[in-house]
This record gives C-alpha cells, structure tokens and sequence, in this order.
C-alpha cells in the first residue's frame, strides 16, 4: 500500500512539473515572437542609439544632408493603420532651360527624405504634447528603445506616382489611428512650408546645394591656410614698395583685433558653459564697458536694493518694483544679446578683410618673388583657386534651379484615408 501511495506521489509531481515547463515555455515563445515581430516591424539598425532630434551639430557637414536610412514600418503592418496623404504636383515652365517638372519634384523629394526635415519635423511633434500622444505614443515600447526621430520617419514614405498623365511626389503618413494620420500629414506639410520659408545660403535644405557648400569651405579653407603658410615666409622677405608695407601693417592691426575678439568669445562661451545667467554675462569686465549693459545692470541692482528695503513694505509698491525688475532684466538679455552679436560681426569683418590683405600681399609676391615659380605652394594656391572656380559656377547653377525648383512645387493635399 505504501509502495503504491509513493509511486503516484511520483507520478503526480512528475506531472505537474511537466505542466509547468510546458506553459512557462508557451509563453517565452509567445514573448519571444511578440518581441521579433515588434523588431521586425520596425526594422531597428545600429544607427538608432545615435539618432537624437534636438542634434545641432555642424549643419554644413556632409552627413547632416544625405537622406535618413532609419528602418520603415513593414507593409504589413501598414496596412493594419490609418494612412493619410500628400500629393506633391510641379508647374511646367515655359523657358527651354528652365527646371523640369520631374527635376524640380525630384529636389522636394531629396528635402522631404533629408535629415535636416526629420529633425525639424520630429521637434514639431515633440513640441506639442498632444501630438506626441497620439502620433509617437501608440508605438512607445520599453523593451525596445528607439528615438523618436527614428520612429517618426518609420511613420511617412515618400513615392513617386503618375496622377491624371503628369508625375507627382505622395508622402504617405500613418498613423495608429485616423486622427494620428492626419495630424502627422498635417505636421509634414507645415514643416515642408516653414523649411522653405527659413531657408538660407548658410544652411541649404537641398543635399547637392548643401555638399557644394561644403566642398566650398573646404577649398576655401585650404587657400587660406596656403596664403597664411606663403605670407609667413614671405614676411621675411624685405619689402618693395610703399603698397606692400601699407598692406603688411593692416595684416597686423587685423591680427592683433582678431586676437581681442577671440579672447572674448571664449571667455563668453566659457561662461555660457558653466551656467551663467544673462545678469552674469552683463556683469563680466569683457563686457562691462559695451553697449548699455553697465547701465542696465545699475539699475537693476538699484531696483532690488530697494525692493529688499523697508520702504518696500506695502504690496503694491513691491509688484510694481518686481515689474520694473523684470522689464529691465529683458531690456539686458536684449542688450546682451545685441552686443554679442556685434562682436560677432565685427570678428567676422575683421577675418574677412585680413584675408583679403592677406590675398592681395600673396599676388604681390607671386608677381615679385623669384620663388614664386618653383615653390609647390604657389603652385597648390591656383590649383585651388581654380577648383573654388569650377564649384562656384555648379553652386550658382544648382542654386538657380533649386530656387526655381521652389516655386513650382503645389502641395494637394487631398487627405485620402486608408484603414
């Protein structure tokens, strides 16, 4: 009897713990798919752990401008969502060596699919609260982590279709819901518009202008460091006429103002880097003697001193002492402000014209020196300077049809919902 009692004791335990491994096991598997089809579906790369959206790195290096490559939701998965779309259309133009319509589609296209558009387009969604609930919120998943500009561009594709016999460009935006998907379209559209209208010559939206602009302050730069490194032996030479003197001594006044302004900025960017205030910056001896800052900054010691006085003691004299302290606290960060970007000007004029007396002292010497013909650095200078030459002549032109390009792109935006 005992025997018989132990052997299904056995049998019992052995059951149960049979039962257990098979569901535990059940579920790993269905976590395990869950997580495979969650990764699947967004089609995470290594890239994604350094996707940030408030980057503000060098928006002139190359990498900023070539077209995001972040993974994109499955079309399977698309088709479980909302989808609303934008449909791009190009005026035909009447001139014979005008932009194209395809050409012209063609550049949007590269804007709209450029990392410059999805950072700006993710801080719209970021900014507002709401539209990051509804737009980025469904797809928010704590075993996988991806950035919100990673995830933002999972949610629009970019196509080129034919519509009524003429190309077009759709921008598909998709959404876990009707409302995400027009938000998100809505969001695109406006971010495309603001882009166009801030644009500027420093930064370009179009990737060929961009890289053009890039190659050029690398030239540039080079011709620069060349002239520097000619002139620095130059300055050895002696001097042959009244020109050249009058232009050796600006070189040096322009030297020696360059220097004055780059001390400043750095002390200022120090600073700024260790948490000072606006009240701080205005306070700093660099500073103390530009503008109106030391003005300012009386009269706000003033004002505090006597709102911490005992005259102060009935409430509406100290609301109205707080008021004044707060309109001259920003009439200073707007002072501050102004003198900062003078310095800021005037170091880039100075830099400006050294260069250009440093320019000017480089073709005296090359028409002077009898070295001029056999040192390879004359002979690096017009090779530059003639390759800064050829990507001028392709920046303007590539410019002029971007700037073409821009006016005769129309949105239509037809808000076709799918579900």
């Amino acid at each position: 009897m005992k025997t018989a009692l132990s052997f299904a004791f056995i049998l019992i335990t052995v059951l149960l713990f049979w039962a257990g491994m098979v569901q535990t096991k059940s579920k790993n598997e269905k976590t395990t798919q869950s997580v495979r089809q969650t990764s699947s579906s967004l089609n995470l790369g290594n890239d994604n752990k350094h996707s940030k959206s408030s980057s503000k790195g060098d928006i002139m290096a190359k990498r900023n401008f070539e077209p995001d490559k972040t993974g994109t939701l499955t079309p399977l998965l698309r088709r479980e969502m909302s989808t609303a779309k934008l449909l791009y259309r190009a005026k035909k133009t009447l001139g014979k060596k005008g932009v194209t319509p395809r050409e012209a589609l063609d550049m949007h296209r590269r804007v709209l699919d450029g990392k410059p558009f999805l950072q700006h387009l993710t801080q719209m969604i970021e900014s507002a609260a709401n539209a990051k609930k509804v737009i980025l919120g469904p797809f928010s998943n704590q075993s996988i982590a991806l950035e919100n500009d990673a995830l933002t561009r999972s949610l629009f594709s970019i196509a080129s279709k034919d519509s009524n016999g003429s190309e077009t460009i759709e921008v598909s935006c998709h959404g876990k819901t009707l409302e995400a998907a027009r938000l998100l379209s809505q969001l695109v559209s406006r971010a495309h518009i603001q882009m166009l209208d801030k644009e500027s010559a420093q930064t370009p939206l179009l990737p060929a202008v961009a890289e053009l602009v890039f190659s050029l302050q690398r030239k540039e730069e080079d011709i620069e460091e060349l002239r520097r490194q000619i002139q620095q032996r130059q300055s050895t030479e002696p001097v042959a006429t009244v020109e050249e003197i009058s232009l050796r001594a600006e070189r040096d006044q322009c030297e020696k103002e360059l220097v004055e302004h780059v001390e400043v900025l750095s002390v200022l960017k120090e600073a700024r880097e260790k948490g000072a205030s606006s009240e701080n910056l205005a306070s700093l001896s660099i500073l103390s003697n530009k503008g109106n800052l030391a003005d300012f900054s009386d009269t706000i010691k003033q004002l505090r001193k006597f709102r911490n006085s005992a005259k102060a003691k009935n409430k509406a004299i100290r609301e109205e002492l707080d008021h004044q302290i707060a309109q001259a606290m920003q009439k200073l960060e707007t002072e501050l402000t102004t003198v900062i970007t003078s310095l800021k000007e005037a170091y880039s004029k100075t830099s400006m014209r050294r260069n250009e007396v440093r320019a000017r002292l480089v073709t005296i010497a090359k028409a002077t020196s009898s070295e001029s013909k056999s040192d390879p650095r004359f002979q690096l200078l017009e090779k530059r300077e003639r390759e800064v030459l050829g990507l001028r002549e392709r920046y303007e032109s590539t410019l002029s049809k971007w700037q073409e390009a821009k006016l005769l792109v129309t949105l239509d935006d037809r808000q076709k919902e799918s579900p």
